[in-house]
């Protein structure tokens, strides 16, 4: 296999990143960089002829031998009537899922009962207005021989009570909040269906889960034209908030769609951004950007994925009826792959491509710099953007394209303060040299 590189200027020097195994290579003399960078693929092609390297993952989709993760509809429409919402759940009849359904379902997963299972409640309406039966689902696993569940939910915030919480916390539920930021950043796309902002119901609630020492963390929706997005990171930041980010994506019903124009306010929020984080990590700040921190310690270790997700393979989600789909982002009634009573039609899974290939066998992923860091994007969004999961999402490919290199340039700036085992977001002082110095 032909080792390739991506070039990045970067502070007057130049990086050359290397997309099999994430290493970093600064080159000073810019004059020198071609000569310098045969030099590098000669001696890395040399090194990995004699190791024993990992083989390309085939395509070998298979019937799964085991599902360890369930998304469950368990209650449809919404509190919260939000502009971008993918799948438009305030405009959907309330339906609350039964506990004879929950029963079949649990029926469906017999063969599951003795392995650890996740299951989660997100993305088709808000889980809380079920609580009803929220609150029996420890119990009815237990006695239906499921004693190995864990539970993941995530909630807009808004009618979280105090019987609620003292559940949550009893059971172990891990708690996930939708906000995006300040009262005026949350309050410009995250409405009741009044018009009013729930900046102030959600942000009071999110302090009863402080002090009852309920551990959660916020899920932010980044819209690409917001020119507040640097003010919406430092919001969680001062208020010692854990969060992870996404970038907003399309709706089925197409009431809303991402302009794509809109990456470049994306980029320059980005920018500044990234120049933040710099500095509160050099000080030594703890930082609450569980995703950044986290990415930036990917490309340390070289931690490569060549898969998108287990959705379709290892995860599935079940609708209010019992129909079966890939995930909750696939799930609108065409994309059904069977119901919890006939089984799962792996055939059809097969049939139009919904699940994630390895990333080398999508013929446009493979020559791109990001493929082991995006590993094909999400098979969903570009079914929705293309009908055609082999085809990748331009949009998507643009965000992911600006993200990663300003992660990287930030990964450049703030070496020494990685491997000095001295900052509280990087501790290991044993972690592997990842920037070599030509």
């Amino acid at each position: 296999m032909t080792t390739t590189y991506k070039q990045f200027n970067i502070e007057n020097s130049i990086y050359v990143f290397c997309v099999e195994d994430f290493e970093i290579f600064k080159i000073p003399q810019i004059e020198d960089v071609e000569s310098v960078l045969q030099e590098i693929k000669a001696e890395k092609e040399k090194s990995n002829s004699t190791k024993n390297k990992k083989k390309n993952l085939k395509d070998d989709f298979t019937k799964s031998k085991i599902i360890n993760t369930i998304g469950i509809d368990i209650a449809n429409s919404c509190t919260l009537n939000c502009t971008y919402c993918y799948i438009s759940a305030s405009k959907k009849p309330r339906k609350l899922l039964s506990k004879e359904k929950f029963l079949d379902i649990l029926n469906f997963l017999t063969k599951e009962k003795d392995q650890p299972i996740t299951f989660y409640f997100t993305g088709a309406g808000e889980p809380t207005l079920n609580f009803s039966l929220l609150k029996e689902l420890p119990s009815l696993c237990k006695e239906n021989g499921f004693d190995k569940c864990s539970f993941n939910l995530t909630t807009n915030g808004t009618i979280l009570t105090k019987e609620m919480i003292e559940f949550f916390k009893s059971n172990k539920f891990t708690i996930n909040i939708s906000l995006d930021g300040d009262e005026k950043i949350n309050d410009a796309s995250r409405l009741y269906h009044n018009g009013k902002g729930s900046f102030k119901d959600v942000f009071n609630n999110m302090n009863l889960l402080k002090e009852n020492n309920i551990e959660f963390s916020c899920k932010t929706t980044v819209l690409p034209d917001n020119k507040n997005l640097a003010e919406a990171f430092s919001f969680f930041e001062e208020n010692k908030i854990s969060f992870i980010f996404s970038i907003v994506t399309n709706s089925f019903d197409n009431h809303f769609s991402p302009n794509i124009e809109h990456l470049k306010n994306f980029e320059e929020q980005l920018y500044i951004i990234i120049k933040n984080y710099r500095k509160l990590i050099e000080d030594n700040h703890k930082i609450y950007a569980t995703k950044l921190i986290d990415d930036l310690k990917r490309i340390h270790y070289g931690q490569v994925n060549k898969i998108g997700c287990i959705a379709s393979r290892e995860s599935f989600f079940m609708g209010i009826d019992g129909s079966i789909f890939p995930c909750s982002y696939h799930s609108s009634e065409d994309l059904s792959v069977g119901n919890i009573y006939t089984g799962i039609d792996y055939d059809k899974i097969v049939k139009n491509n919904w699940y994630a290939k390895p990333v080398d066998n999508y013929s446009t992923c493979k020559v791109c710099w990001m493929k082991y860091l995006c590993a094909g994007s999400c098979f969903a969004i570009k079914w929705l953007e293309n009908k055609n999961t082999e085809e990748p999402s331009e949009y998507l490919c643009k965000t992911y394209n600006i993200y990663w290199s300003a992660i990287i340039k930030l990964y450049t700036q703030l070496y020494p303060v990685i491997i000095s085992g001295n900052n509280i977001n990087f501790n290991d002082k044993n972690s592997e040299n990842q920037v070599h110095y030509i």
